[in-house]
């Protein structure tokens, strides 16, 4: 009994003796940075989900075929399920494994066979069950779970990392497209316009009221902007397969709503936006998980330098003859311990622990590169949007003020104050008036996406 208990006073006391580093969050992870003086308003929506403030229909229904359809985030799901699934089976290693054992045979030997010790005349039947259990002394096993449950960790972080990139993407082209749209609008406007002009030059030059240089001229910008329509046609398809090729769908009508002058914008940035908000993000997230998981198989290696102790036991029937097998003189049971170890391998075991180590290093390295980018990506998004909104108040004041001179540019040419040069120009500044501003407020509405990117999903 005494044997016994001292027995299991040192398993206890091993099991205690797991090796390894710990893992620990860098000065770099922990600190604290304010974009801006204030308290943030917390998260509105999550994911998906916040792009339904923008009440635009043809968006949200683009995200959610998306979202069923795409077959980046079916592959990031399927491997989310394959991670989950391995972190069981490695689990499972910490208990004792429960079997069953059916044997029958028979065997003949002659007399110098059996004296020999190789063979002797005997037939046996025997059933068993069968106990293999591994003691977990140096936290191989455990190591080894902590390590596929945090790669089942980092791979659910890569699949919301995924879908905070699909729909990002999605809402990012959809404004494009939108932005395409309009400018087709404002070009194929233009060309009527411009065919208007090119009659009224035309019947002037006919009847001598102007030089020949004003039709051409007229001619000529017209046949600029016509060039312009077929390539933003060109591009809206481009886009459009884009699109449906994000959906899942090789190809289809896109779904227009709002355009993007007519969008509700979501709430204002909040003020302050610390770092607890990038914490929320899935690439740093899996980064950090998968940190974690080298932590632990820099343990695994470690632990495999040292001995490993089973037990094995069996409990069941045994007998000569199968019409005995059931009676009271069958039942046979074993228990027995094994201890094996490496002594001498050229400093295999050594080596994978610095192998594992150097792995370490260079994830250490990554993690804090996802960091640094994520910040750097913040910045980025919210000076975007601050600084676009300045210019596209400009391009508006300038479309404004292209639409009025164009105006009276075409009353001094119809008076005789000035050339039909001076129409051409106004009528160019207000052509690329009109078309920057399309240009920068699809801008803002992609830092806006950009932010909602780099915050992991919204704020």
């Amino acid at each position: 009994m005494r044997i016994i208990l001292w027995f299991c006073l040192s398993l206890v006391l091993f099991a205690s003796c797991k090796v390894g580093p710990k893992y620990e969050r860098n000065e770099l992870a922990n600190q604290k940075k304010k974009y801006a003086q204030g308290e943030t308003n917390g998260d509105s929506l999550k994911l998906a989900q916040w792009f339904e403030l923008y009440k635009d229909n043809g968006l949200q229904s683009l995200i959610k075929i998306a979202l069923e359809s795409n077959p980046d985030l079916r592959v990031a799901i399927a491997r989310v399920e394959e991670a989950r699934f391995n972190a069981a089976i490695v689990r499972a290693n910490l208990f004792p494994t429960i079997g069953y054992q059916l044997g029958a045979g028979t065997s003949s030997a002659q007399p110098n066979a059996e004296r020999a010790f190789v063979a002797q005349d005997r037939t046996f039947y025997n059933g068993a069950l069968t106990l293999n259990w591994e003691l977990d002394l140096f936290g191989r096993i455990r190591s080894g779970k902590s390590a596929a449950v945090n790669t089942y960790l980092q791979q659910e972080a890569i699949k919301r990392n995924v879908l905070v990139l699909l729909v990002a993407e999605i809402a990012d082209n959809y404004f494009l497209l939108r932005d395409l749209d309009y400018r087709l609008e404002v070009s194929q406007r233009t060309v009527n316009s411009r065919k208007e002009s090119l009659r009224i030059n035309s019947e002037r030059f006919e009847k001598g009221y102007s030089a020949e240089i004003d039709k051409l001229q007229a001619d000529i910008q017209l046949a600029t902007v016509e060039a312009a329509v077929p390539a933003l046609q060109r591009q809206i398809v481009i886009i459009e397969n884009l699109l449906n090729q994000l959906c899942g769908r090789t190809g289809g009508a896109i779904e227009r709503g709002l355009m993007n002058k007519d969008q509700q914008l979501p709430p204002s940035i909040p003020a302050g936006l610390p770092s607890q908000l990038i914490e929320r993000r899935p690439d740093i997230q899996s980064a950090e998980f998968a940190l974690k998981a080298q932590y632990d198989r820099v343990g695994v290696a470690q632990a495999n330098r040292f001995p490993v102790i089973s037990l094995t036991g069996a409990l069941g029937l045994a007998s000569p003859q199968l019409g005995t097998l059931l009676t009271g003189n069958s039942p046979y049971a074993s228990v027995s311990g094994g201890l094996l170890g490496p002594v001498f391998a050229f400093n295999q075991n050594k080596r994978r622990v610095d192998v594992e180590r150097q792995r370490l290093q260079q994830l250490e390295a990554s993690y804090d590169k996802v960091v640094l980018t994520s910040l750097l990506e913040v910045d980025n998004a919210i000076a975007g949007n601050f600084y676009l909104q300045s210019e596209f108040e400009a391009r508006k004041r300038q479309v404004t003020s292209a639409e009025k001179a164009l105006s009276l540019s075409r009353q001094r040419y119809n008076f005789g104050y000035t050339s039909y040069l001076e129409v051409l120009i106004q009528e160019n500044y207000l052509f690329d008036a009109e078309i920057q501003e399309s240009i920068t407020l699809r801008q803002k509405h992609s830092a806006i996406v950009s932010l909602y990117k780099a915050l992991g999903g919204g704020w």
